[in-house]
């Protein structure tokens, strides 16, 4: 027993430093002013699939009549508000049906936050954590004024998410006869091991454990 107090306290501190050696990853951003080939969105008629994003860990889908793509509303030269350009998911605005946008997130993400526009102001966002556990409905409002390219005033606002675990989705959803203006999406994805940790875990744990044997045979 008196043999296998270092060797426990060994393995612990071993198993410590390993799971310290942990690192954040960098904060993504996604503005919406140019595509992710680095070409830039050109206005109301530009579009992008859903995955276009999925490189940077987002996958964007909205519920516009045509799935996996959106318009990118550019800003009108009298626009002072919180948004500079963005997704614009319109199908609300006009069809009186439920608008929403969803966010699915490819590694988990820690925190997120965005600008918005809606002609409320009143913005909700549903979140969900790993295998679609909910996380709760988080409210936004916005007073800021926004003209989009199509002249149309609407208040514009920020909203951001943090310290609710590990997220991977987020619905987005404005009021149900709305449009939605969606800009400047930050996130940050959950920290992962660096590369070296596990590289020298495992020679780690056969020392200790060829230590451990000797200790207790001796």
């Amino acid at each position: 027993m008196v043999h296998g107090i270092p060797f426990s306290i060994g393995a612990l501190v071993l198993m410590a430093v390993t799971l310290l050696d942990l690192r954040t990853a960098d904060a993504i951003s996604i503005n919406f002013n140019t595509h992710a080939n680095g070409s830039p969105f050109v206005g109301l008629a530009d579009s992008f699939p859903a995955s276009e994003f999925a490189a940077l860990g987002g996958t964007i889908n909205d519920s516009d009549p045509t799935p996996g793509s959106t318009d990118v509303n550019l800003t009108d030269p009298l626009n002072v508000g919180t948004a500079i350009s963005g997704y614009y998911v319109n199908v609300g605005a006009f069809a009186g049906t439920s608008t929403s946008l969803d966010l699915d997130f490819s590694p988990l993400i820690l925190a997120a936050d965005f600008d918005f526009a809606t002609f409320s102001g009143a913005l909700a966002v549903d979140a969900f954590g790993a295998g679609g556990a909910p996380l709760g409905t988080f409210s936004f409002s916005g007073s800021g004024t926004f003209i989009n390219q199509a002249h149309f005033a609407l208040k514009s606002g920020h909203g951001s998410l943090s310290g609710i675990g590990p997220i991977s989705e987020l619905v987005v959803r404005p009021n149900v006869d709305e449009g939605l203006i969606f800009d400047n999406l930050n996130f940050r994805p959950a920290a992962v091991s660096e590369p070296g940790s596990l590289e020298l875990l495992w020679p780690g744990l056969v020392a200790l454990g060829l230590i451990g044997r000797r200790l207790i045979v001796g």
